[in-house]
Parts: C-alpha cells; sequence; structure tokens
C-alpha cells in the first residue's frame, strides 16, 4: 500500500453496540458487539496505511450511547462517520444504510459495491429500527452491515477490510479536497 497524508481527512470508525448491548447474538454465543469492534479495528489498520487519521467512538467492550457516539465523532473533528454492524445470524449478504446527507449515498452505494454482488444499499429510513443515529451525524455517513453475526476469523476481516478501506479513502479524499 502507498501511504498518503490527508491530515484534514478524519475519519471515525463506530464499532456498534457494546457493554450491556451485546447486539444480535449468534447461536454459539458470538455476539455482534465483539464482531464490530474486531472489525472496525482491522478497518482501521488499513485507513492509516492509506495516510487517514481514524477514531473510534469506543475501543473496548463498553456501552456508548447512540447520541454519544455522534457527539464523540463531532469533537474528534470527523469528516466521515462509518458505523460498523453485522446483522441478525440469519441475514443472507451484506449492505450499506446512510444518512440523508450529501455525500452519503455515495458512499454507500461505493462501500456496497466493494462488498461485492448482491450487497443491498438503503437509506437509513428503511432500517427495520426506524431513524438510525447516522442520520445525526452532519457529514458523510454510513451503517455498514459487514455480514451475518457468526464466528469470523482473522483473514475473513482482513478480507473485509481491504475491500472498503480503498474506497472509503477514495472517497474521503475527493469529499474533503
Amino acid at each position: 500500500m502507498v501511504r498518503r497524508q490527508a491530515p484534514s481527512a478524519y475519519i471515525v470508525l463506530d464499532p456498534g453496540h457494546g457493554g450491556q448491548d451485546p447486539g444480535a447474538v449468534a447461536p454459539d454465543g458470538t455476539r455482534e458487539a465483539d464482531l464490530n469492534l474486531a472489525q472496525a479495528l482491522t478497518l482501521k489498520e488499513y485507513l492509516v496505511a492509506l495516510g487517514y487519521r481514524v477514531g473510534f467512538t469506543r475501543t473496548s467492550d463498553v456501552y456508548v450511547p447512540l447520541s454519544e457516539r455522534i457527539a464523540m465523532a463531532r469533537r474528534m473533528g470527523a469528516r466521515l462517520f462509518v458505523s460498523v454492524h453485522h446483522d441478525t445470524p440469519t441475514a443472507s449478504r451484506p449492505g450499506v444504510y446512510y444518512s440523508p446527507h450529501p455525500g452519503s449515498e455515495e458512499l454507500a452505494r461505493t462501500v456496497a459495491a466493494a462488498l461485492g454482488e448482491g450487497a443491498w444499499v438503503r437509506p437509513s429510513s428503511a432500517s427495520r429500527f426506524g431513524r438510525l443515529y447516522i442520520d445525526d451525524f452532519p457529514g458523510p455517513a454510513i451503517l455498514v452491515e459487514f455480514g451475518p453475526t457468526r464466528p469470523t476469523s482473522r483473514e475473513e476481516r482482513i478480507a473485509r477490510a481491504q475491500a472498503v478501506a480503498s474506497p472509503i479513502a477514495e472517497f474521503t479524499r475527493r469529499w474533503t479536497a
């Protein structure tokens, strides 16, 4: 990977759930919150290697209220907000929700294409949970469902991170130029 500096581009990764909120739980006990954190930490490695500064809403198994996640990102000077999730254990494919803010749909479509054929893209208003908190971030914001909640290997997390890091970085470069 070629290292480029993009000092004004600050990406905040938001590993969903945590603490008393495990998110989806697979039949074997695999918790979505743990998968989200592991995937976000892996994604950070690739974004940093591409020259981007990356912040987190959590780096351990703690509960952070949704409103605080957005407030943290704003305090960190985030230009882009990427919430990292895994879907229910029965989900058949990955996908991306996008906020109504400019740039969000473009970013979602770019990331979904990197996730592979069949990945879906939906506005945040289409979430089965109602309005999503990514709508409260004032810039481009997406919530990525990397796939079903199930055990994943480091190699699988690396492959997913490699797939989406470059599209996120390229979008950020263009968006913050």
